[in-house]
């Protein structure tokens, strides 16, 4: 049964930026067409003014785009500077099969992630003091096997999943939009891509991908 650990990070990336918010949570982490590294995040505050100078001081970041505002809640896409990226532990994550769930920046990076075992765990742990990130585990416990855990899915993405089947988005032809699902679940169109392709994503190795037939 995998652990599911939090832990974390003395981390330089974002770290400028969220001393000048309350909450910085990540959504997503991909690479651009030119393979650098981009980070999908809600900043949630009031003092956007201030975070956005915060954002163009912060030495991990290239550069920056607002891409859609909320109430005390914005969506921002960053792509994170050369020497950002070799403190990137994510790499290390997905080479020890360690599935991140969570990663909420405020005073300190807290990740909560799915980790197969803790040989993994120690592993990771060593990959992040390599790249000079300070590692410390907060908590460790045994993951229950819900329907959700058994497939793979985060909450939100079973949300997102059962939202969308609920709403006929994947009818023929559909009866609700991307961008009308996106305002009931209060996200941006391109966050909800993105989480029902890995709600999906997941579903399919876990169910015809697992089968030994």
């Amino acid at each position: 049964m995998s652990l599911i650990v939090e832990f974390e990070l003395e981390t330089p990336i974002l770290r400028t930026a969220a001393s000048a918010i309350e909450t910085l949570r990540i959504d997503e982490l991909y690479r651009t067409e030119a393979g650098e590294p981009k980070l999908l995040f809600w900043a949630m505050g009031e003092e956007f003014t201030a975070f956005e100078r915060a954002l163009r001081a912060d030495d991990s970041i290239a550069r920056f785009a607002e891409l859609e505002s909320l109430a005390e809640r914005r969506l921002y896409s960053v792509v994170l500077s050369e020497e950002a990226t070799t403190k990137l532990t994510y790499p290390v994550a997905a080479e020890h099969d360690i599935g991140i769930l969570d990663i909420v920046v405020t005073e300190t990076t807290v990740v909560r992630a799915r980790v197969p075992s803790r040989k993994a765990l120690r592993a990771y742990r060593e990959g992040c003091l390599e790249r000079d990130v300070g590692f410390l585990v907060r908590r460790i416990y045994q993951e229950h096997r819900t329907e959700t855990a058994q497939y793979d899915l985060t909450a939100h993405q079973r949300e997102a999943l059962l939202t969308a089947l609920e709403r006929g988005y994947f009818e023929v032809p559909r009866t609700v939009t991307l961008s009308e699902l996106a305002a009931e679940l209060d996200i941006s169109d391109q966050a909800l891509s993105a989480r029902l392709r890995r709600g999906q994503t997941n579903l399919l190795w876990n169910t015809l991908a697992d089968d030994s037939s």
